[in-house]
Formats: structure tokens, C-alpha cells, sequence
């Protein structure tokens, strides 16, 4: 029985190992922050934090339509309520209410030790007087009864100067007490999550308690819910990416087969040159899965390029079978090329893998562990499987593989491929490359479209700029945070600005609040300062009292900590605004309503404290985009030039070194120009497609430089390319179909270049070599 050869036995138990991990430990993420570098700058981790777990993260933006206006302001009602009851939101606001009620209780509670108004001044006789005449200016307005309620407690109104900075700057239009949009047709809201914006299984459970809250509220009325945020996106593209992954997957092993099956024109060899293609993906799996602990979604729709790469090397050794040959026969005679073929994909792949990219290095070590075994698998566990002689798959005629040969004088043709397209790109400069990071977002342009209306009817801020702050200790940070409090308000008074956030309008440092402490005066004091203010205006006597002893109650309070916040929702923005990496605290300052950023630049060079820095996020996302752009240009040569070794090696002669190379160099730069020229700008898949390409190219390369006995095993041989040429260009082409920009560019970028290094080597090989 072919299960006691030895090796087969390992070859299942180590199959049956990688089962094993792929299905009883593999977790799937679709983070797309994964594709950000290890070895960030102190910024570039900041912006990575900020776009997992920031504010703007957690935001989901709502719109209700499908109805008339008291409709949607009632479904408004009774959606925010809805969203309030589940476990799911810190905040929720439809315009009528900025925040909870049992944050306005702790911040009425606490107005003294968080108003930034509380100074002497203020509770001088003159400060006393002035607050008094302004309380009775706002009792004659149209909020008078509003009001009248916290006069007693709070006559100086140190609650407005406490609630003004966490409103919202600017809002949209409300009707019927309700935020809605210009138009009056959409009703609008905006929640924050607790969780965090790329914890993809809380969000999921999030976003499906949404559509269920809002389908109660909807009942038999026609209504239609909107809802985007960067939550929202990243559970999208989870979705689009497992799809992607699955379904192109199915999609390339369908055509794969079909061709394969026309090929050999059995289903038994149909059968075996699949198993190492499943060798490779399960093998490639569970390698990710063990050296990074999950496998990212891209990587598992890249298991579709390894299809179309591991399915050649069956390929190569069934059709040379030449009759009354055995498959171990045709596998022993075809090795050394076919091991210089392996080991060029994989030393294509370690490159990939040195990436300081995560979702890269995962790419590398699929694409290289996957290779490898299904190699091996060919070369030492297929011939085990079958070991009768086997008669030769059909292969090309001999006078059509003697026409081909006669093609070897236009290598000159694909010289001037090259010059054209190198003297092409050269002239494409800048424009060549794709720097912003947004572009590679799989969600499709017409919701992100919608994401950009609904932020600017809402005044939601896209948290582009903010501002850091960066101390040994928490309450230095809080200290740093409120000195640059003051720079903020000449920016947002100069217009610059529309307004920022601050971790200290949550928890004041230690300093302030000791500060305003001490500017409240004793019982005694105010009391005779509050009666020679109130003289001559219409207060009754004693009407004051809840309001002196609530001032003495602030003076001998214990300060406000963290822990001072619990169980309001003013915690989790304290959270978001206030956290310690490594041995320094960092305080965050996002700006919002930001015009003109570059002003806004300009503007903080007059900054002079060392521990402020302002944050773009998409410059310093675009940023980085180059700086891995400069890597994987290092790391492409650093794979060619293992190519290269890997060759020398195996075939000990330079001019044949060249001859393999050369084509398939000329094919990846004319692929980059021919991607340019359609309107293309290269972005880092490309990079990485364009290394896959030399791999891959290298195998047509290689067979088509093999020393051949006769036209027969010519035949057989460019029989051989051609199938191989078409199942990896079947498998890479069905990534053209992809919702995911990545598994696009390595699609196209791919099965492009396949197509031309076969061309290319065919043109470019020597004479009577191949066929």
C-alpha cells in the first residue's frame, strides 16, 4: 500500500497537521492597519493608534430618510433612544441633547474644579455683580426657564463655561428639535462606540444591533437608515475581503481545473496535480497562522496566486512524460530545472517577507512556505502515488514547436520593449506613484462618498489634525495639554480652526484645579461679596444659599482622577484623549472644522515646547506609503539579486544566468509601463506583484533554456509552458475581479506579467533550445 512508503506517511501527517492548525486555531483579521510598518516613527505609531482605536474611530454617522419631516424627526427620536438602551454607545446625539444625562449631572456636580473660569476675579464683588446681570440677561431670553432651573446653584453659570467646549462647533440645521441635513430630507445622528473602530467582532455585533433597533423603530413605514463611520468601513471590508477570499479562491481552482483537465485529459492526473496546490495553501495557512498568530484576509485571497504558481510543477512533470515513461521517471529527469524554478519563487518571496510591513511579511512567508511544499510535494510524493508507467499527455505537434523556434532572432524586439518602457516611466516622475494610503480602501467609492456628505452636514470631525503633548506623567501631560490650550483658542479665534478637543476639559491637571480651588472664597467672604453684588437686582433673599454651599463643598472636595469619571461617557473620551505608551503619557488635541491646513501648519511654527507636535494624519499616512515605497525597492533587489545567486548555482554559467534573467526583467518593466500608460499610478502591491512576477517569470524562463533530446520533448515542452502560461494567468486574472484594491494590483499587475515573461522568454531564448 502506498501509505506505508515513508514518505507519503509524512507527507499526511504533516497535512493532516496543517488541517489541523488551519481549522481548529486560524482566526481570520481583515485589519488593513496590518499593512503599516513595524518600525514606525513616534508619529507614524501615533497615527496608526489613531486610526485603530482615535476618536474619529469609534464615530458612526446616521442618516434617516423616506419620509416627511415629523416622521423622520420622531424616527429620530425613537432611534436614539433605541441606540441609548443597548451596551453598545458612550454617546448618542440627534441635536437634542449634546450629552447624557448622567454626564451633565457629574459635570454640574463638578463645574468648579473643571471651569476654566473659576478665578478670583470671578468671585471678586465686581465679577459677582457681572455674572449676576448676565444671569438675569439669560432668565429674559427665549431659554429662560431653561435657566431659572440651576440659578440657585450655579448663578455665575460656570456649568455653560464647562458644557461650551464639548459641543459640538458647529452643527447642522435642526427642525423639531432634531439635527437635519440642508435639504430637510434626512434626519441625522452620530454615536460613539465603546468599542473600539477596528475591533471587528465587537463592531459586527454593534452593527447588527443597529439595523435591528432601527427596524423596530421603522415598523411598516417606508424609512430608509443610512449609516457610515470608520467602524463601519472596517466591518465592510472584512466582509469584501473574506469573500474576496473564498470566492476568487473557488473562482481560480474552477478555471485552473478545466484547464488542466483539457490538458491531460484525465481525471486521475487531474486529481493528483491538485494535491500539491492543496499542500501548498494549507502549508502556507498554517505557517501565518503560526508566525503571526492570525491570518490576514488578503493573504488568504493571495492563496489564489499560489494556485496558479504550484500547479504548474505537476504540470511540468506530466506533460514530459514521454511514452513508456513513468511519472518518478519524468519527475527525476525535470528536477533540476524544476528546483531552480522552486527555489527562484521562494528566495522572490523571503524578500516580501523581510518587510517591515506585517501584512507583507505574512504575504511572503504564505507565498514562500506554500511554494516550497508543494514543490517538494511534487518531486517526492506524486511519483509515490503513481508508479506504473503512464501514457504522455497530448502535446503540440513538432512542426508547430519548430515554428516557434524560429521566433529566437527577435530578442531584439524585446530590448526595445524594455528602452520604450524604461524612457516611459522615467518621464512619468512623481506622478508614477501612489502615495495616498486612502486609495487602497475596499470600500467602494460611492460610500465613501456618502461618509464625506454625511460628516460635513453633521460638523463631525475627519480628525485629520490634532495636536499631541507628550510627558513623563499623566499630569504633566494635562498640564502641557492646557498651556496649549490658549494657542488653540488664537487659532480658533483667528478662524483657523472651528474647535478642538482636550483630555483637560475631562480631567483638569492637579495645578488647575488646586488653582481654582483656591479661588473660591470661604462661606464668610462669599456671602458678604454675593450680597453688596446682589444690591439693587430683583433676587430674593436666601435665594443663593444651594449655591454658596455648593461652592464650599468644591473648595474642601478631593481632586477629580481618572477613576473620578467612571461609569460616565465622559470616561471613554477621556480614554481616547489621554493614554501612556511605553514610559510617557500622550495627550491628544484633535481640531476640528479645519479649513486651511497648511495655515494651521504654518501657525504651530511658532509653537517653542518641544513635547507639542501637530499630526496630519494623511501626510504622515502618505508618508509612509514613501518610506515603504524606498523599502520595497530595496527589498525588489535584494530578491532579484538572490535570483540571481540562486541561478549562478544551479546553472554555474553567466551567460545562462543572463539569458534567464534578461526576459523576465524586460517583462516586469514593461508590465509597470503598461499599467502606467492605462492610468495606473503604482502603489506598494504593484511592488510586490512586480517581485512575484520575476519568481514567477523565472520558471518560463528556466524550461525554456533546458537542453531537449528532440522535437518531441520540445513539443512536449512548450506544451508544458503554454498550459502552465494559461492556469497562472487564470488563477492571478481572477484577482482582476477582486473588490479589494489589493488583490486587484496583484491580479492584474500578475497575470500581466506572467503573460509577457512568457513571450519574452520564448523570444529571447537560444537557439535550438526549447522549442
Amino acid at each position: 500500500m502506498i501509505f506505508r512508503r515513508p514518505i507519503v506517511l509524512l507527507w499526511c501527517v504533516l497535512l493532516a497537521l496543517a488541517v489541523w492548525i488551519v481549522f481548529a486555531r486560524t482566526t481570520i483579521s481583515a485589519d488593513l492597519v496590518a499593512f503599516l510598518p513595524r518600525s514606525a516613527t513616534p508619529k507614524q505609531q501615533l497615527m496608526v493608534d489613531q486610526l485603530r482605536d482615535g476618536v474619529a474611530s469609534r464615530l458612526v454617522l446616521f442618516g434617516i430618510e423616506g419620509g416627511d419631516t415629523p416622521r423622520l424627526a420622531a424616527a429620530s427620536r425613537a432611534f436614539a433612544k433605541a441606540l441609548q438602551q443597548t451596551p453598545h454607545f458612550s454617546y448618542v446625539n440627534n441635536g437634542e441633547q449634546q450629552l447624557g444625562q448622567r454626564d451633565r449631572q457629574f459635570l454640574f456636580e463638578q463645574r468648579y474644579l473643571l471651569s476654566h473660569q473659576v478665578v478670583p476675579e470671578r468671585f471678586s464683588v465686581d465679577g459677582l455683580r457681572a455674572a449676576l446681570e448676565a444671569a438675569l440677561g439669560r432668565l429674559a431670553s427665549s431659554g429662560g426657564l431653561f435657566y431659572q432651573a440651576s440659578l440657585a446653584r450655579d448663578p455665575t453659570g460656570e456649568i455653560f463655561a464647562v458644557i461650551q467646549p464639548l459641543m459640538d462647533g458647529s452643527g447642522p440645521a435642526t427642525r423639531e428639535g432634531v439635527w437635519f441635513d440642508d435639504a430637510g430630507r434626512r434626519a441625522l445622528l452620530v454615536a460613539e462606540t465603546h468599542a473600539a473602530g477596528f475591533d471587528m467582532d465587537a463592531q459586527a455585533r454593534v452593527q447588527a444591533d443597529i439595523r435591528a433597533a432601527f427596524e423596530r423603530v421603522r415598523g411598516e413605514d417606508d424609512l430608509r437608515l443610512l449609516y457610515t463611520g470608520p467602524s463601519v468601513f472596517a466591518v465592510q471590508s472584512r466582509a469584501a475581503i473574506e469573500s474576496d477570499a473564498w470566492r476568487l479562491s473557488m473562482l481560480a481552482t474552477l478555471f485552473v481545473a478545466t484547464i488542466l483537465l483539457l490538458a491531460y485529459r484525465s481525471l486521475p492526473l487531474l486529481g493528483l496535480g491538485l494535491l500539491p496546490v492543496a499542500t501548498g495553501v494549507l502549508t502556507g495557512i498554517a505557517a501565518v497562522s503560526l508566525g503571526f498568530g492570525d491570518v490576514h484576509g488578503i493573504t488568504l485571497g493571495f492563496g489564489a496566486t499560489l494556485i496558479g504558481e504550484a500547479v504548474d510543477y505537476p504540470t511540468y512533470v506530466f506533460t514530459q512524460i514521454a511514452p513508456g515513461e513513468t511519472v518518478r521517471d519524468a519527475a527525476r529527469r525535470v528536477w533540476p530545472t524544476l528546483r531552480l524554478a522552486v527555489l527562484t519563487t521562494v528566495f522572490s518571496a523571503l524578500a516580501m517577507l523581510l518587510s517591515s510591513f506585517q501584512g507583507l511579511a505574512q504575504l511572503g512567508l504564505f507565498s514562500l512556505s506554500g511554494v516550497l511544499a508543494a514543490g517538494l510535494v511534487t518531486r517526492y510524493v506524486l511519483p509515490q502515488l503513481v508508479s506504473a508507467p503512464r501514457r504522455s499527455v497530448r502535446a503540440l505537434p513538432p512542426l508547430h514547436a519548430g515554428r516557434i523556434a524560429l521566433a529566437g532572432w527577435l530578442r531584439w524586439t524585446v530590448i526595445g520593449a524594455l528602452i520604450v518602457s524604461a524612457a516611459f516611466l522615467a518621464t512619468r516622475g512623481p506622478q508614477l506613484w501612489e502615495n495616498d494610503l486612502a486609495n487602497l480602501n475596499p470600500i467602494p467609492q460611492a460610500a465613501r462618498d456618502l461618509d464625506q456628505r454625511m460628516r460635513e452636514a453633521l460638523g463631525a470631525p475627519d480628525v485629520r489634525l490634532l495636536y499631541a503633548v507628550q510627558a513623563p506623567t499623566r499630569d504633566e501631560a494635562l498640564r502641557g495639554a492646557e498651556r496649549l490650550a490658549s494657542r488653540l483658542d488664537e487659532l480658533e479665534q483667528r478662524g483657523l480652526i472651528g474647535s478642538y478637543d482636550s483630555p483637560a476639559f475631562y480631567l483638569p491637571s492637579l495645578a488647575a484645579q488646586q488653582a481654582r480651588q483656591a479661588a473660591l472664597p470661604d462661606e464668610r467672604t462669599l456671602r458678604s461679596r454675593l450680597a453688596e453684588a446682589a444690591t439693587g437686582l430683583p433676587f430674593q433673599s436666601g435665594l443663593f444659599e444651594p449655591f454658596i454651599s455648593d461652592v464650599q463643598q468644591a473648595r474642601n472636595a478631593p481632586p477629580l482622577t481618572p477613576q473620578s469619571l467612571a461609569g460616565t461617557g465622559l470616561e471613554l473620551k477621556l480614554k481616547a484623549l489621554l493614554s501612556e505608551s511605553g514610559d510617557r503619557w500622550l495627550a491628544l488635541l484633535p481640531l476640528a472644522g479645519v479649513k486651511d491646513a497648511q495655515s494651521v501648519a504654518d501657525a504651530s511654527a511658532a509653537f517653542t515646547d518641544e513635547s507639542v507636535f501637530l499630526l496630519d494624519l494623511k501626510a504622515e499616512s502618505n508618508r509612509m506609503v514613501r518610506d515603504y515605497r524606498n523599502e520595497s525597492l530595496g527589498l525588489w533587489c535584494i530578491g532579484a539579486l538572490a535570483i540571481a545567486a540562486v541561478l549562478w548555482a544551479g546553472l554555474r554559467r553567466g551567460r545562462a544566468v543572463l539569458s534567464v534573467m534578461s526576459p523576465v526583467v524586460c517583462a516586469v518593466f514593461v508590465t509597470a509601463a503598461l499599467l502606467a500608460a492605462f492610468g495606473a499610478r503604482l502603489n506598494l502591491f504593484h511592488l510586490v506583484s512586480l517581485l512575484l512576477v520575476l519568481g514567477v517569470g523565472m520558471n518560463y524562463a528556466l524550461f525554456f533554456n533546458r537542453n531537449l533530446r528532440d522535437d518531441h520533448e520540445r513539443a512536449r515542452n512548450v506544451f508544458a509552458l503554454l498550459v502552465c502560461a494559461l492556469t497562472t494567468t487564470s488563477a492571478f486574472g481572477a484577482l482582476a475581479f477582486a473588490a479589494s484594491p489589493v488583490l486587484q494590483s496583484i491580479g492584474i499587475t500578475v497575470g500581466t506579467g506572467a503573460v509577457l515573461s512568457l513571450l519574452f522568454s520564448a523570444l529571447w531564448r537560444p537557439a535550438g533550445r526549447s522549442g
